[in-house]
C-alpha cells in the first residue's frame, strides 16, 4: 500500500547499440525456465524478446530425474520441465547486430556460431560447469551448489553475478533443479539490466571446470541413496518430528560481543512446548516496565503459527504462556521494538503475501494493525534498524522471489518514516548466499559496529548462525563482512534467531523430537 515497486521497467538501454534481446534454446526442447525468462525480460525490459533455437543435440535430462519424477510428482518442479523449441526460429537466420545473447543452451559460449563473436552472451554457470548437469554432484554429495552468469564478449569472460543456493530438497532432482532455474532467472534478469545500464565489470572469470567423465551409471547408487533417505523420513514421519523447535533464555553476560558467543544449550533455561507444536524465532522488548518474551507458536494440527508471549522476571524465570497476535494466516518471526515510546509488532506475514506493522494498544497481549507496509510480497523475517545518523530507517527481509527460495535471499528497502513509502535497494537482492542471507534477528551495535546475525542454510534450513558486520549501507551501495559463525551444542541440529534485551538474550534450537512424548528432556 505504502511501497513502491520491488521491479522497475529499464526504460532504456545505455548502450544504444543493444535494442533486442535474444535468448538462445537448443533445438527440440529447452527447460522451461527459458519460456519464464522471455516472459519476465519482456515485463521488465522495454525491447524486443525473441526465443530462437541453436542447430544441434538437444539437452538430456539428467540420468535419473524421469525415475524421480514417476516416486516423488511433479510438484514445484514447473521451472526444471520442457518445452518444445522445434518450431522457432533456427540462430543461423538472424542478424546479430546490436542484439544482447543470453546462452540458455547449456553450452559453452565459445562453442557458439562464430556470427555470435562479437555479441554480448550472457551464460549460466551451474557450478562450474555451462551444463545444468553441473548442479547434480554438490547436490549428492551435500554441499552448497555455486550459480553464476558471466558475460564473454570477444572470447574474454568476466563475472556479473553469484550466488550460493539453498537447496531444501536436494535429494529430489526435478525440485533441486526447480530452485536453481529460479534464482538462475533472477540472476539473469540482473545482468541483463547490468548490461543495458552499461556498467562496467572487472571480475575476471575462471574457465569452467573440465566436464570430466559423463555421470552415467555412477549416479544411480547416489541417487538411490538419496532417494532412500528421503523415503525414510516419510516413513517415520508419524512417530518422529525432524524440525521441533525450542526457545532458550538466559542472563546476557557482560562484555560480550556478538562474534565471541558461546550457545551452549546447557547455559540456557529453556522454553518448551508439547509434541503438537513448537515455539521459535524469539525476540526480547522491554516496555511498560516489563521485560516479555515473544516469540512463534507453532501448532502441528493446524500447520499454521501464532504470535505468543511470556513475561521474563528480574531472576530470568519465565512467566506462564499467552497469546498475543493470531491472524487467519500463519504468522511466525515477531520483530518487535519500541519507537517514540510506542511499542510496534512486524510479524512475517509472507502467507498473506503483505508485511504489517502492528502497535500495542495494550502491551503485550493486545496489538492492532497500524499499517500493510508492503502487499503482494513473499517476504520472510523482516527485520527494521533505525540510522539515527542518516535518518533512514532500513529494512532487512528475505524476499522470494517467483521459482526461487527466501533461504539464500536478502533484499533491502529504506524509508524516512516508519510507515513508508519504502524503496528498494538499487542492488536488489543484495545477496544470494545459503550461508549468511536470511536475516536472524535484530541489528546489534557494539562498540561502533553494526553486527547483523544471518542464518546458515548451506546445509539444512536453520542449520547454524552467521554474523556480518555492515561495512557500507546506503541507498545504493552495500557490503558486508562474515566475522563468525556459530552451530548448535550437542543434542541439537540447528538454531536460526538470536536477540538480546534488558540483561538476557535468547536463542531457539531444533531437533527431532518423538510425536509421543509428553514433556521434552531438558539438555
Amino acid at each position: 500500500m505504502n511501497a513502491e515497486p520491488i521491479a522497475k521497467k529499464v526504460a532504456e538501454p545505455s548502450p544504444a547499440r543493444l535494442t533486442q534481446i535474444v535468448i538462445l534454446v537448443p533445438s527440440g526442447r529447452s527447460r522451461a525456465w527459458t519460456g519464464r525468462l522471455a516472459e519476465a525480460c519482456r515485463l521488465r525490459f522495454e525491447l524486443p524478446v525473441k526465443l530462437v533455437r541453436i542447430a544441434g543435440r538437444p539437452v538430456d535430462p539428467i540420468p535419473g530425474e524421469a525415475c524421480q519424477r514417476l516416486v516423488f510428482g511433479t510438484a514445484h518442479s514447473e521451472l526444471a520441465g520442457w518445452i518444445d523449441t522445434a518450431r522457432l526460429d533456427l540462430a543461423d537466420k538472424l542478424a546479430w547486430d546490436r542484439v544482447l545473447v543470453v546462452n540458455a543452451t547449456e553450452r559453452d559460449p565459445r562453442t557458439l556460431p562464430a556470427a555470435l563473436s562479437g555479441a554480448v552472451v550472457l551464460s549460466p554457470v551451474f557450478h562450474g560447469r555451462f551444463a545444468a548437469e553441473g548442479l547434480v554432484r554438490p547436490l549428492l554429495r551435500g554441499e552448497t551448489p555455486h550459480l553464476a552468469v558471466v558475460a564473454t564478449v570477444e572470447g574474454k569472460t568476466t563475472l556479473l553475478q553469484e550466488a550460493r543456493l539453498a537447496m531444501p530438497e536436494r535429494a529430489v532432482i526435478g525440485r533441486a533443479l526447480h530452485l536453481a532455474f529460479g534464482r538462475t532467472l533472477t540472476l539473469l534478469q540482473s545482468a541483463v539490466e547490468h548490461e543495458l545500464a552499461g556498467r562496467s565489470v572487472s571480475h575476471p572469470y575462471p574457465p569452467p571446470a573440465p566436464e570430466g567423465e559423463a555421470l552415467g551409471l555412477q549416479i544411480w547408487p547416489r541417487l538411490a541413496g538419496a532417494g532412500a533417505s528421503k523415503l525414510a523420513r516419510r516413513l517415520r514421519t508419524p512417530f518422529v518430528r525432524d524440525e521441533w523447535w525450542c526457545v532458550g533464555v538466559r542472563p546476557l553476560a557482560a562484555g560480550c560481543p556478538p562474534a565471541a558467543l558461546d550457545l551452549d544449550p546447557a547455559s540456557f533455561r529453556m522454553l518448551e512446548s508439547g509434541p503438537d507444536r513448537f515455539y521459535a524465532d524469539p525476540f526480547l522488548l522491554r516496555s511498560h516496565g516489563a521485560t516479555v518474551l515473544f516469540f512463534e507458536d507453532y501448532d502441528y494440527h493446524t500447520n499454521r503459527g501464532s504470535i505468543s508471549c511470556v513475561r521474563v522476571n528480574r531472576d530470568g524465570r519465565l512467566g506462564p504462556r499467552a497469546n498475543a497476535l493470531t491472524r487467519p494466516y500463519h504468522l511466525s518471526y515477531p520483530f518487535v521494538f519500541v519507537h517514540d515510546g510506542t511499542a510496534y509488532m512486524i510479524p512475517e506475514s509472507s502467507e498473506n503475501r503483505t508485511i504489517e506493522l502492528y502497535e500495542a494498544r495494550g502491551f503485550p497481549t493486545d496489538w492492532r494493525l497500524r499499517a500493510v507496509l508492503m502487499e503482494d510480497v513473499d517476504a520472510s523475517d523482516t527485520t527494521l534498524h533505525f540510522d539515527p545518523g542518516a535518518e533512514l530507517w532500513w529494512m532487512f527481509s528475505a524476499v522470494a522471489e517467483p521459482g526461487g527460495s527466501s533461504h539464500d535471499t536478502l533484499s533491502i528497502f529504506w524509508s524516512q518514516k516508519l510507515e513508508g513509502p519504502w524503496r528498494p535497494h538499487a542492488e536488489n537482492p543484495v545477496k544470494l548466499d545459503a550461508a549468511g542471507a536470511r536475516p536472524a534477528g535484530p541489528l546489534l551495535p557494539w562498540n561502533g559496529r553494526l553486527f547483523r546475525p544471518a542464518q546458515d542454510c548451506a546445509a539444512t534450513y536453520g542449520g547454524g548462525l552467521t554474523w556480518c558486520e555492515l561495512v557500507e549501507l546506503t541507498p545504493s551501495t552495500f557490503r558486508e563482512e562474515v566475522v563468525a559463525r556459530h552451530r548448535p551444542g550437542p543434542g541439537f541440529d540447528g538454531v536460526h534467531t538470536y536477540g538480546r534485551a534488558a540483561g538476557f538474550e535468547v536463542v531457539d534450537f531444533k531437533r527431532r523430537r518423538s510425536r509421543l512424548s509428553g514433556r521434552e528432556r531438558r539438555p
